[in-house]
């Protein structure tokens, strides 16, 4: 059988192949709950037997007893917010980290004050290796901070315009604010201590302000009290919550969305009526180049 007539069917398994490896090959994004490396979630999905939230309009009519937890770095439709508002009104424990992201749009729509400043807090002295990496020390007594020694952060942010708000961590008083991002202090630049960590009561639930979500990362969990300290939080209203993880607000790479077009097509294909079509679209491609010799054959006879 000539080369070019197998090219059909040797395209089609090369396609097949690359599908399989794509699928089987885990995330690289950003705070993804299946990604194993430093930067995914995968560590504190399996600690806390997370689940995913596939949309916010799919949230529990009843969160009592769950927790969301939210890291927001794509911007939210009106829909979604209220979606959010429903949640902690209703008694769910809304947990939202962010340093550089969209934040604010849900304190926003909250009517909350408090905000995300949305700017680097260095720590030159009290800190982890580095001063992008702060080590906070200074804690307001109370459930979160049980047994809470010190926490380290990983390019974080803060909060500001926290008068509705109970702050519960705060940054060392050598800690600043780098407003011109050039990573030194500048006369005029905030410092510590500066409000990293805050709970607002929210109709007959929470919202939590984390001015930081790699604080969840799997390079991070670990780290001094840190896996402490969110367990804490998640039981701010009893102990062993549900934890709900929303992903759509987060940056899809080039693997995330390969893997949603292979799963489309897979689900497009998923009913016996749509496989056996797409047997025969395979079975047509493979007999192809038998057909076409076996009709050169019947025209030599």
């Amino acid at each position: 059988m000539e080369m070019p007539k197998l090219l059909p069917v040797l395209t089609l398994v090369i396609v097949l192949i690359l599908a399989a490896l794509v699928w089987l090959y885990p995330p690289t994004g950003d705070f993804r709950v299946d990604n194993p490396s430093w930067n995914g979630l995968s560590t504190f999905t399996t600690k806390f037997g997370a689940s995913l939230v596939e949309s916010l309009d799919r949230l529990p009519s009843n969160p009592k007893g769950t927790t969301l937890i939210v890291v927001p770095y794509e911007q939210f439709k009106e829909s979604e917010l209220e979606e959010l508002r429903d949640y902690a009104a209703l008694g769910g424990i809304l947990i939202v980290l962010d340093d550089y992201g969209y934040g604010n749009q849900i304190l926003n729509h909250l009517g909350l004050n408090t905000r995300f400043s949305g700017k680097p807090l260095l720590d030159p002295l009290f800190n982890y290796k580095n001063k992008w990496l702060p080590k906070l020390t200074d804690f307001e007594a109370t459930p979160t901070t049980n047994g809470v020694r010190s926490i380290v952060l990983n390019h974080a942010s803060s909060l500001g315009n926290t008068s509705d708000a109970t702050v519960i961590v705060w940054s060392s008083r050598f800690s600043f604010l780098d407003l011109n991002d050039d990573s030194i202090w500048d006369a005029g630049e905030p410092i510590g201590p500066l409000p990293a960590i805050a709970y607002v009561r929210v109709g007959e639930g929470y919202l939590v302000a984390i001015a930081d979500p790699s604080l969840l990362i799997n390079s991070m969990i670990s780290l001094d009290d840190n896996l402490i300290f969110i367990k804490n939080v998640m039981e701010f209203q009893g102990s062993n919550p549900e934890v709900l993880v929303d992903q759509n607000h987060l940056p899809k790479t080039p693997l995330d969305e390969a893997k949603e077009t292979i799963a489309t097509v897979y689900a497009a294909v998923s009913t016996p009526f749509d496989t056996l079509g797409l047997i025969t679209v395979i079975l047509a491609l493979s007999l192809t180049p038998i057909w076409r010799r076996g009709e050169k054959l019947d025209g030599k006879s």
